[in-house]
């Protein structure tokens, strides 16, 4: 399997998680990359063809003690 599943902290976890999502715009259809590939070859693929981009941070937890 290779994809992202979103947010998934353990239950049980002691701490509220924090996560950053950006969007990019970018100036092509589709990335270079092809097959099982990492954030950075994505990244390193972008490199050039970033138009614009925004961001969204927010935090998360499954531990009822910490919601």
């Amino acid at each position: 399997y290779h994809g992202y599943d979103g947010p998934f902290p353990p239950f049980n976890d002691a701490i509220v998680h924090r996560y950053v999502f950006t969007l990019y715009a970018l100036d092509v259809e589709r990335l270079a990359v092809e097959g099982s590939f990492t954030g950075a070859e994505v990244r390193a693929a972008m490199r050039g063809h970033v138009l614009a981009e925004a961001s969204f941070s927010g935090t998360y937890t499954l531990n009822p003690r910490l919601a």
